[in-house]
């Protein structure tokens, strides 16, 4: 409930509030790969740069391994001046373009910025993993059964060991005890 002479802020009025130093953020489109060179180039020429980034188990090569890469590949958000720093930004090696609606950038809401930052620490967002269920379809990722289908029975020893159910016509119904890191749940 506002009092008389009040008004309710308008998104205009926001975004207005937001930008009184002439800083926003904004969205950078990346060539392929190349979001940490562009992230350390624009460090010295915008007030300020952010990669998120995702720490997560992957398949490599066969085995899960933890990785840590861009949340959002090909993209680095920049807080900086768009009327001084726009060339400089836009044109910068490794950089294909400012995220737009037509021809003009579009301002990213420091809320947004802000909420990613919260859910990770140094930058680097982690999902926590989900734990398997029995019953659950799981993808064996290492070993002698790689590759096959599977059904999770139950975890052995705390979380270190699974039972898994191979489902593959050939095996019947065969249970198989590997270590939790060999099997992915299967999507």
């Amino acid at each position: 409930m506002f009092r008389a002479g009040l008004v309710a802020p308008t998104l205009s009025t926001l975004r207005t509030m937001e930008l009184t130093d002439g800083n926003a953020w904004y969205l950078i489109r990346t060539k392929t790969g190349k979001e940490r060179w562009v992230r350390d180039q624009l460090r010295n020429s915008v007030s300020e740069v952010f990669l998120p980034l995702l720490k997560a188990k992957t398949p490599r090569w066969g085995r899960m391994a933890m990785t840590v890469g861009p949340l959002f590949p090909c993209y680095v958000f920049a807080r900086f001046d768009l009327q001084t720093s726009y060339f400089d930004v836009k044109y910068m090696p490794g950089v294909r373009g400012i995220v737009s609606a037509g021809n003009d950038p579009l301002a990213v809401p420091t809320a947004i910025v802000d909420e990613i930052r919260r859910r990770g620490v140094d930058d680097i967002v982690e999902i926590a993993e989900q734990p398997l269920d029995h019953g659950d379809k799981v993808m064996v990722m290492e070993g002698p059964f790689r590759g096959f289908e599977a059904i999770f029975e139950r975890y052995l020893s705390g979380a270190e060991r699974v039972a898994i159910l191979l489902s593959a016509i050939e095996a019947g119904g065969l249970r198989v005890l590997l270590p939790a890191s060999a099997v992915a749940k299967y999507t």
